[in-house]
């Protein structure tokens, strides 16, 4: 007979942990808000290293958003799912599973750059065989000296769009390239039309 003791699960572990340091979370106040950041960072990747989080301002309700995201990293969705699910029920945050589409426009500034809807377009082609688009983004100011950053802002700017669970399952191969002026290229906001379905539902959340 086995008598070893079992190991908690780690998104269990993870939710009793937050429990106990909710309203600590809720407040984000004076100079511990980096250090509380950071420790919320460190517990979510005990999960899955990939993990990040959003959190948004106090409502007027006294909650806050608390958005549980893979990062864009498909490998990493089941986890955000399963951490949504098994959520408790918390009296300070309502629990998001994936970084949501959002119907007024945003500006992500990574690094040294700064991106709007209106500095992306696009061009796309759908997959027979999966139904997958394949997109070329075109980008405002794109450059081979700033690639990462332009790519990573991008990305973010895209799950802002169409929503992250629609990025990670439902767009294949992405192509970058410097916006000319290319007369074939959309605003990207318009792939908002091609994901009208919530999400959440989508993913089971």
């Amino acid at each position: 007979m086995n008598w070893l003791p079992r190991r908690k699960n780690k998104v269990t572990t993870f939710w009793e942990w937050f429990v106990v340091n909710e309203h600590a979370y809720l407040e984000l106040e004076g100079t511990g808000r980096i250090k509380l950041l950071n420790q919320l960072e460190k517990k979510l990747q005990k999960v899955n290293k990939h993990l990040a989080f959003e959190m948004g301002e106090i409502r007027e309700d006294g909650k806050r958003e608390f958005v549980i995201s893979a990062d864009g990293m498909v490998e990493a969705f089941d986890d955000v799912i399963e951490l949504v699910k098994q959520a408790p029920k918390l009296s300070a945050f309502d629990i998001i599973a994936f970084r949501q589409k959002q119907m007024e426009e945003v500006s992500i500034a990574y690094g040294d750059i700064e991106l709007g809807w209106d500095d992306l377009f696009c061009t796309y082609e759908k997959e027979d065989n999966n139904g997958e688009l394949n997109l070329i983004l075109y980008v405002k100011g794109f450059n081979e000296e700033n690639e990462d950053e332009f790519v990573s802002a991008s990305f973010i700017l895209l799950d802002t769009i169409i929503g992250e669970y629609n990025v990670g399952m439902h767009i294949g191969e992405i192509e970058f390239t410097n916006y000319m002026g290319q007369p074939n290229a959309r605003p990207v906001k318009e792939l908002q039309n091609l994901f009208l379905t919530n999400q959440l539902t989508q993913c089971g959340s």
